[in-house]
This record gives structure tokens, C-alpha cells and sequence, in this order.
């Protein structure tokens, strides 16, 4: 009953999809990942795993509507995909689910498809490999920098961006080790993504999946021969796509003494941690030109320029971390203590300074007839006279108690307000 129920809705609503509310819909809610046309936005370097190409002809055609309604209502974690897809089943209508999968398959349906809504950004067809650019490429060549071998690194950006997603392939050393190899996020977040490494007679070529046109790779490689002090290989750096600004550095070992470049550099820069790095800038390389570059150096020293980052210190590190902050928070909580203490002392001694003229009452009946004479009312002379010299008379009025009770009195009061006692003058 529940599946005739379903299929029933499902007619009905793809019946009546309306591609152009639908493209209202996307635009507002799946342009930032899927992109206008489909083939990825803004937001899928961020991503983990990346959006699917709406565009893809092979893989929509194997979806049914009622699949990509349950994918856009319950999103990817609830139907097996990525959980970086949004369940939109609680913002949108059933009316405008269906809308958005109507202007969904318009994304690879093709040009009549297409056509049929108005103002629509048209899907461009990814470029083919071979037509594809390198806007820019950065090599750097490190030998022996945290290892005895040579530690290579790539940066680039393809062209045109519309490609994208695409694979794409590097030359690489024969035997090299890949450490990482990915995309590049619009945050500059190297992101490793999948990849393989085709071997060749001579080299090795990598062929990298890219959701983005730009790209990095890092990798190890053992060009040396000899364990001698003598060191001195050749690295050739072929191109399989036109490179428009093709930029290489080539660091310097630390320990190293009668280093040789053949070419000589173009440039030379020395940072604040004593390393030189070689530059070299070529604009416009063909396809297939190979720069090759022969370094030798001698280094008696058998130990990298710096000491690697092993990954098993880490927790160390952690547990460091937490031990401090817990000496930290001892330290803090230890003086809260000492400055209460202080404070409470201060306090103590402050009451003990201040008990003979405030707090300790003194009967009135023990005062001198001098003393009496001077707290009664008619003697304001006395006061006016003494009023502008500072004396202990203002301290003395204050001290005036009951003798029974020993609440406070005032110069007028003629019986006490605690006990009620007549006071004696």
C-alpha cells in the first residue's frame, strides 16, 4: 500500500515539475556546491568528498527521478552518499522537491533540454585532456632537506576552470614515494584526494582525480648512487600540457659546500634560516619540452639540513600540553588561596586598628565631668572654638553608649532607644 502510494505521488508530481521554479529553487540552495552548472561551486574545494557532476550524462542517466528526490528530501547520509549533502525534505514543499529534480535533470539533458528554460545557464562540456592548460606551475627541488632523499614539490592550477572535474597526469621520478598528492581549497588547504601512480620504463606518471583545477604533490625520490661525500644528479622535468608560467627553486643544503646549478639561476634568495634557494622562471614552455636541471654539491655530513617531524610525538605533545595546563590551573587556584588569605589578614588587622574607637562601647557613666560638659548641648562655644583644629573631639562624640544596653546615643537623646533607660547628663 505504501509503494502504491508513493509510486501514485511520484507520477503525479513529476508530471506537473516545473523546471523554472525548480531553477529558483537551485540556485538559492545547491549553487554554492553543485555550481551554476552543475559541475561543481564555490564551496567543493572545502568538502571532503566532492558534490556530484550534475552534468555527467553516463551517471544521471542511471538515477531515477524518485532516487535524486529521495537524495535532495533525506540528503546524502540517509541514502548512502556523503553526508556533506543536505536533507532539504524540512525546508522545501513535496511540490518544490519535485520542481528542483525537474531542473536537475535539465543540467544533462543537453542543449533541447535546456532550452526549454528560459534564461538558464547553459552546461559547457568539459574540455578534453589534451586541450587542457597549466596557468601556472611551481616546482621545488629539495635535496636531503628533512631526509636523505630528494624531496620534490608541485603547485599548479589548470586551465580552463570549467574542465573541472577532471583527471589529469604528471611526470614522476621512477620509484618515487608519494607523501601527498590532492587539491588545493580557495583557503589554501592542501586536501589529499585519490590518485595512482601508472609505472613507466623511465618514469613514472601520476594520474590525479581533480574536483578543482588546482592541484598539489609531494613525494621522496633517491637519485643518488654513491654514499660518498660527492653528491650530483640530474632532474628532468618533462611537461605532458603547455605550461604558461612554469617557476622552479632548488634549496640548497644546509651543510652542503661547492654547490653547482647547470643552468645557472636566473635568481638567488637566502631566507632567515640560512637555506639558498636557486630560482628559475620560464613563461610560455610547450607541450613535451623538458627542463632538466644538474645539481651537485659537496656535503661530508651524513644528516638532513632538519630534523623531520615524526608523527609519534604527537600524543607526547598532548599529554605535555595537559600537564601543563594542569600546573597552570594549580598555580592559579594556589594563589586565589594566598590572595584570600592576604586579604582576610588585612581585614582582621584593619578591625583590630579600628576597635578602640568605633566598636568598643564606653559607658557614660565613667566620664569625667569635663568630658560630660563637653558632649552636652549647651556647650557650643567649646565646639566653635575647637571646631577648625583637628583634635580627637569629633572621635570622643562618637563613643557616647547606654550603660545598660550599650546601643549608641545621640547628644539629645534623653533615654535610651534600645532599653529605654532615662540618661543620666
Amino acid at each position: 500500500m505504501i509503494l502504491y502510494i508513493l509510486a501514485t505521488a511520484h507520477s503525479a508530481a513529476t508530471a506537473t515539475g516545473d523546471a523554472q521554479a525548480g531553477k529558483t529553487i537551485y540556485e538559492r540552495s545547491c549553487v554554492g556546491c553543485h555550481g551554476p552548472t552543475g559541475q561543481g561551486g564555490r564551496m567543493a574545494a572545502m568538502l571532503a568528498v566532492p558534490p556530484r557532476n550534475l552534468a555527467d550524462q553516463a551517471y544521471m542517466g542511471t538515477r531515477s527521478d524518485q532516487q535524486l528526490f529521495d537524495v535532495i528530501s533525506k540528503g546524502g547520509a540517509a541514502t548512502g552518499l556523503s553526508a556533506a549533502m543536505t536533507a532539504f525534505g524540512n525546508q522545501l514543499s513535496q511540490q518544490q522537491l519535485w520542481d528542483t529534480v525537474a531542473y536537475v535533470r535539465t543540467l544533462a539533458a543537453g542543449s533541447e533540454t535546456a532550452a526549454q528554460v528560459p534564461n538558464s545557464t547553459p552546461s559547457k562540456a568539459p574540455a578534453p585532456a589534451a586541450d587542457l592548460v597549466m596557468a601556472r606551475l611551481r616546482l621545488s627541488i629539495w635535496p636531503e632537506y628533512d631526509d636523505p632523499r630528494v624531496l620534490i614539490m608541485l603547485r599548479g592550477e589548470m586551465t580552463p576552470h570549467q574542465a573541472f572535474p577532471a583527471s589529469i597526469t604528471l611526470p614522476i621520478p621512477k620509484g618515487a614515494e608519494i607523501i601527498g598528492a590532492g587539491m588545493v581549497s580557495e583557503q589554501n588547504e592542501l586536501l589529499l584526494h585519490p590518485h595512482q601512480v601508472l609505472p613507466g620504463d623511465t618514469q613514472d606518471t601520476l594520474q590525479l582525480n581533480l574536483p578543482v583545477p588546482r592541484f598539489f604533490v609531494e613525494l621522496y625520490y633517491n637519485p643518488f648512487t654513491t654514499s660518498g661525500s660527492e653528491k650530483r644528479f640530474v632532474y628532468p622535468a618533462p611537461t605532458t600540457y603547455p605550461i604558461e608560467l612554469f617557476e622552479v627553486d632548488i634549496q640548497q643544503p644546509l651543510k652542503a659546500t661547492a654547490f653547482t646549478l647547470d643552468p645557472a639561476p636566473m635568481e638567488r634568495m637566502t631566507d632567515n634560516q640560512g637555506f639558498t634557494y636557486h630560482q628559475f622562471a620560464y613563461h610560455n614552455v610547450g607541450k613535451g619540452q623538458s627542463q632538466t636541471f644538474t645539481i651537485a654539491y659537496t656535503k661530508t655530513a651524513t644528516t638532513p639540513s632538519v630534523s623531520k617531524q615524526q608523527p609519534t610525538p604527537q600524543p607526547a605533545e598532548k599529554a605535555r600540553a595537559r600537564s601543563d595546563n594542569t600546573l597552570v590551573v594549580l598555580s592559579i587556584f594556589a594563589g586565589a588561596i594566598l590572595l584570600f588569605a592576604g586579604y582576610a589578614w588585612l581585614l582582621q588587622r584593619s578591625q583590630r586598628q579600628h576597635v578602640p574607637t568605633i566598636t568598643v562601647p564606653v559607658p557614660s557613666v565613667s566620664m569625667s565631668d569635663t568630658l560630660l560638659t563637653l558632649l552636652r548641648d549647651d556647650a557650643q562655644p567649646q565646639e566653635k572654638e575647637t571646631a577648625d583644629v583637628p583634635s580627637m573631639l569629633p572621635q570622643t562624640r562618637a563613643i557616647n553608649f547606654c550603660a545598660n544596653c550599650g546601643r549608641k546615643l545621640l547628644p539629645d537623646d534623653r533615654f535610651c532607644s534600645g532599653c529605654g533607660k532615662p540618661i543620666k547628663r
